[in-house]
């Protein structure tokens, strides 16, 4: 039994120490690692900053500011798009490396690079290191990461709460999921409201909001219409059969004051379009943000529309509303 034992310590040694061909870390050695590692915490989308007081005062630090502090488009109250917290290397304590999502600015750098690691101080963890050789090269570094990184920010975000979310998502769907070949993790307190062959709507209602999601399926629009005019028609068309008002002949439509914003994405290998807006409840007084997805699937000639929105009254709205989007984000094609 002790030899038997003491083979099996030695065994899990060599299996910690090994390395793959590559001098990285064989999979064991990385899992077996993490295991010793903390739990990043902070909230959504919240980003912490490690550099000098005096760069982040500079050209550097204000382009930074800029792009992840600015107001998320398409909502009522302005709402920056990240929580962004500055510390001092000096400051930077092993607490404070626990966080979730870190950017660390180097300027002693030999060439600029933007460099990304997992795991460094936290299980969870992603470090951003922007690389540059002093100030100047700093700041174009910046400006040209900024995009990069907050998609991946993003992205990873999404994931993480659709990981949350999925032991208390739905089991069963409608059969317009199977007909469609689609897939998608939505929370058991969303109940189906429609169900027909070609479209889907789920509703969550709270003392706190009502939210909503729309899934739709048709066939694509003829090669003459622009892509991106048919967006908000169709999404009117649907939110006036599907989605009433309070009164009676009320229905959402998209506010036409403030224009929605459409951005190119990709879903799946798939060209998509997001569009991000206001709604308004025609005959009545409500109103809030919607997202949208609309997925050009060429190679089954057809349009995939996915639509998410929420009224929360005097309520901050943006966490609530990257909730909803990943929900969204989660769609498979099969």
């Amino acid at each position: 039994m002790k030899k038997t034992g003491l083979f099996f310590i030695l065994c899990l040694f060599s299996l910690w120490s090994c390395t793959g061909p590559d001098g990285k870390e064989s999979a064991i050695s990385r899992m077996l690692t993490d295991d010793t590692l903390p739990q990043a915490n902070g909230g959504i989308l919240d980003i912490m900053v490690v550099c000098e007081d005096a760069v982040w005062a500079d050209a550097p630090g204000l382009a930074f500011q800029e792009h992840f502090t600015g107001m998320v488009y398409g909502l009522p109250q302005p709402e920056p798009l990240y929580t962004v917290r500055q510390v001092n290397p000096k400051e930077f304590s092993d607490l404070l490396q626990r966080s979730r999502y870190i950017v660390l600015f180097d300027t002693e750098a030999d060439s600029s690079a933007l460099l990304y690691e997992y795991d460094k101080w936290a299980r969870g963890q992603l470090v951003v290191n922007i690389q540059a050789a002093g100030l100047k090269d700093l700041h174009q570094a910046i400006l040209k990461s900024n995009k990069l990184i907050d998609d991946k920010i993003e992205g990873l975000e999404a994931e993480r709460l659709n990981k949350k979310l999925n032991p208390l998502t739905h089991t069963e769907f409608p059969e317009f999921f199977e007909l469609h070949g689609l897939e998608m993790d939505i929370p058991k307190d969303f109940e189906v409201s429609v169900a027909t062959d070609s479209v889907v709507v789920y509703w969550k209602t709270t003392t706190r909001s009502d939210n909503g999601i729309i899934i739709h399926v048709a066939p694509l629009p003829n090669e003459d219409a622009i892509i991106g005019n048919n967006i908000i028609p169709l999404r009117d068309s649907l939110t006036e059969l599907y989605i009433p008002g309070s009164r009676e002949g009320s229905y959402m439509i998209t506010e036409d004051l403030i224009k929605p914003q459409f951005n190119p994405k990709e879903v799946q290998g798939l060209f998509s379009l997001e569009a991000r807006g206001l709604w308004r409840t025609k005959g009545d007084i409500m109103g809030g943000p919607f997202v949208s997805y609309t997925i050009y699937d060429d190679k089954n000639k057809r349009l995939i529309y996915m639509d998410t929105f929420i009224m929360a009254p005097q309520k901050k709205k943006r966490r609530s509303l990257f909730e909803l989007e990943s929900i969204i984000r989660s769609l498979r094609i099969l």
